[in-house]
């Protein structure tokens, strides 16, 4: 994982620096190039502010933090907060790109939770205290939209 973050933020130093580099171009394909660098600016700080949530994530809460599942396409991480238990966790969400099956993956009162939900039903529950807690972990993962490519 700390590979796949260097070479995120190697990749985010490099557009960024490529970007900055880039002189003026003729007027032609200046919209072009600017639609361009805009799409490369977004993906590029969406990438680094992950990075970032996953490294605060990872300072407050060590090890309870996991990997994306490789089986999936994108992930984020998270912070849920599950009130009736008065419990706050990480949860890494990995997805399948059509969003039809999503794997939660957390730490929850010192058990490992693994979690699948597939068109908004849990199929698979490790240790079957997530069927109502997962689909909203999918829920605010969607909301927080903070997707990142699985390579």
């Amino acid at each position: 994982m700390k590979k796949r973050l260097l070479g995120l933020m190697m990749a985010a130093v490099m557009t960024a620096g490529l970007l900055v580099g880039c002189g003026s171009s003729s007027s032609d394909s200046s919209s072009d190039s600017a639609s361009t660098e805009t799409t490369e600016s977004t993906e590029s700080t969406e990438a680094t502010a992950d990075a970032s949530a996953f490294d605060d994530l990872k300072a407050t809460y060590g090890d309870d933090v996991f990997e994306a599942d490789s089986n999936y396409d994108e992930y984020t991480i998270i912070e849920y907060t599950i009130e009736d238990a008065g419990a706050t966790f990480a949860a890494t969400v990995s997805r399948k790109s059509d969003k039809s099956e999503y794997h939660v993956h957390c730490m929850f009162y010192g058990d490992e939770q693994v979690v699948v939900v597939k068109d908004g039903t849990v199929t698979e529950d490790k240790t079957g205290f997530m069927e109502t807690d997962g689909p909203l972990i999918v829920e605010a993962a969607e909301a927080a939209n903070t997707w990142v490519a699985i390579q």
